[in-house]
């Protein structure tokens, strides 16, 4: 068997992530060395703040990222132990499901199981002045309780395939984190 070294995951302010906490001796005070934690990249250079897995609240005082198992090089903050990228804990969500994101938070029932109806929500939005509206892919995370999330950003221009049969016109996307994604079936009367 052949060992492959893990992937450096770089991480900006803003970006929640799950990471398996190494054994610094904070972590190892606190219990959480080697366990799937959200970590919320803080605006103050180098330093992260654990969320709660069951609350999404703040876990403890914003830590040092390098007590996280994070480490520095010329283009930023990385780690070798990410797990997920943009996680978020919410109730207002259905998996499987586009919705539109405007500065970066997730806009109340406004979602659907088709993604051409969710980019021309996002391309009407961007006609009335607010350019940062964007779809993403929510689905569950594979890491933490069922109330945490993870999004992937659907560009716009994104391709859709589609394959008509009968009445129904069904189709289909390719993101880099999901070859052959359903992205909604259409009924035509």
């Amino acid at each position: 068997m052949r060992y492959i070294r893990p992937k450096k995951a770089y991480v900006k302010p803003g970006d929640t992530v799950v990471v398996k906490p190494g054994y610094s001796e904070c972590m190892m005070s606190m219990g959480l060395a080697d366990k799937f934690m959200p970590v919320r990249i803080l605006e103050h250079s180098g330093f992260g703040q654990l969320l709660d897995p069951n609350t999404g609240r703040d876990f403890s005082m914003p830590n040092p990222l390098g007590w996280m198992s994070f480490y520095k090089d010329d283009t930023g903050w990385y780690s070798l132990d990410v797990y997920e990228t943009g996680v978020g804990h919410t109730v207002t969500h259905t998996t499987g499901r586009f919705y539109i994101y405007a500065e970066g938070r997730q806009l109340y029932n406004v979602q659907s199981l088709r993604f051409e109806a969710m980019r021309d929500e996002a391309r009407e939005m961007h006609a009335r002045g607010i350019p940062s509206a964007e779809v993403r892919f929510v689905e569950s995370s594979g890491f933490l309780p069922s109330w945490w999330s993870r999004s992937t950003v659907v560009p716009l221009d994104t391709e859709v395939r589609e394959k008509v049969t009968g009445s129904v016109r069904d189709t289909w996307i390719d993101l880099p984190t999901h070859f052959n994604l359903f992205a909604g079936r259409h009924h035509h009367l």
